[in-house]
């Protein structure tokens, strides 16, 4: 049978199947006369259109009645359904699926996240944990870090002679992304009221094009101490400046109880999700982690489906695996690490971020940050990290930063080298 495995963070859920195929959307949803869209086109008018909007359908998922009555939708669960279906039916509609759940979800959203996936109609032949899945084969003790949207989840795992377990969880509510993305927001309002007595938040349309820009602006801070940006309003352009210090100051006042979480566990190694990863430049606890790839979890759990689907005899949330040691992720160690990509006849440094681009001609390679990137990649602490992707267009990272080995992107290779001085 046809099996996909999910992912369940409404950050960007993904659905990755046997055919090594990334389906993903962002947990937005938009309620109209037509019925219910979700995923990036509600996200692009999410501030546009507020009143029909949803972005906590999954943090919530239940069936309280919606305070609106909207027409096509009773419920936070008849969203989520819609959805699902979505991604289900862009995967190709896969027979059986894999869930990969939060530990935020409590006992009754997970009753009726199987019943949406029986609705489909799926089987769904096994509920892990998401941290669990993270954890993949690593040996010893570590914690993983894993934001939603309004939430992050922090897990202590712990992994010996094959066995894997989950040891310790706690659940941080209302400190998710977009709680960091209005602390920003709010911010540059308070730049442009001070210097031209403009509050873009006010303006649905500056409202969204903050938020749109979100993550670019964060994710260039990570690399420029300083940039100029603008915003187009009726008063015309109207300039401020983005510091990465005053940034860095905002945000770690809210991440004062995940590092706290983490200072508990001092001395272990910690492991972002891609989805965390915007927390990487901004606060000192974290500057240290490594940083997940994005299909990590999904592709650890494709390789270990026979192994997996042995040990669940009944549909709970899985929290301790017993691991073949041959298929189990391990980290390379002593190997030598890719220190520039190859496009051309051009070596381009992989310390900073590096834009490529899907053109019909060919790909197009950047050493800047580029919105409208097919992907966009950096060498961290020996690994290849993806900075961002357009889902639009099929790319694939290789296992590790390796010379010799390939980025893809659309049927494209660009191979990794490694540059020494001297």
């Amino acid at each position: 049978m046809n099996t996909a495995v999910l992912q369940l963070n409404d950050q960007s859920l993904l659905m990755l199947g046997q055919d090594a195929v990334l389906h993903e959307q962002p947990g937005f949803a938009r309620v109209d006369g037509e019925g219910i869209i979700t995923g990036e086109a509600a996200r692009a008018t999410a501030w546009l259109q507020p009143q029909h909007s949803y972005n906590q359908f999954w943090v919530h998922l239940n069936q309280a009645p919606l305070a609106s009555g909207e027409k096509w939708a009773r419920h936070h669960a008849d969203i989520a359904f819609a959805q699902l279906k979505a991604l289900w039916q862009t995967a190709g509609e896969p027979q059986q699926l894999v869930l990969l759940v939060p530990a935020s979800f409590d006992d009754s959203q997970l009753s009726l996240l199987l019943g949406l996936a029986n609705a489909l109609p799926a089987e769904v032949t096994a509920m892990l944990d998401s941290a669990l899945a993270a954890a993949g084969g690593q040996e010893g003790d570590f914690l993983h870090l894993d934001m939603q949207l309004h939430q992050t989840v922090g897990t202590w795992c712990r992994g010996r002679s094959g066995i894997v377990r989950i040891k310790e969880q706690e659940v941080f509510p209302n400190l998710g992304l977009l709680q960091l993305y209005n602390t920003v927001a709010r911010y540059i309002s308070n730049l442009l009221i001070d210097s031209a007595r403009f509050d873009p938040l006010h303006s649905s349309d500056t409202e969204q094009f903050i938020f749109d820009q979100m993550p670019d602006w964060l994710t260039r801070l990570r690399w420029d101490g300083e940039f100029s940006a603008s915003l187009d309003t009726a008063k015309g352009q109207l300039p401020f400046i983005l510091r990465n210090d005053r940034i860095r100051e905002l945000l770690g006042e809210r991440l004062t109880s995940v590092s706290a979480f983490v200072d508990r566990h001092k001395g272990m190694p910690l492991v972002l999700s891609h989805e965390t990863s915007v927390l990487a430049p901004y606060a000192d606890i974290f500057s240290q982690a490594r940083i997940a790839a994005r299909t990590e979890a999904l592709n650890f759990v494709l390789s270990n489906l026979q192994g997996i689907s042995e040990q669940v005899d009944e549909l709970y949330r899985v929290r301790s695996l017993v691991l073949d040691q041959a298929t189990a992720l391990q980290p390379v160690v002593n190997g030598r690490q890719a220190t520039h990509l190859l496009h051309g006849d051009r070596a381009i440094p992989l310390h900073r971020p590096v834009s490529i681009r899907l053109t019909e001609t060919g790909l197009v390679v950047s050493t800047a940050i580029e919105r409208d990137a097919s992907l966009t990649v950096v060498a961290r602490d020996g690994t290849l990290e993806e900075v961002a992707r357009d889902s639009a267009v099929d790319s694939e990272l290789p296992p590790h930063c390796a010379p010799g080995a390939s980025i893809r992107v659309g049927g494209h290779a660009l191979r990794l080298i490694e540059v020494r001085d001297g």
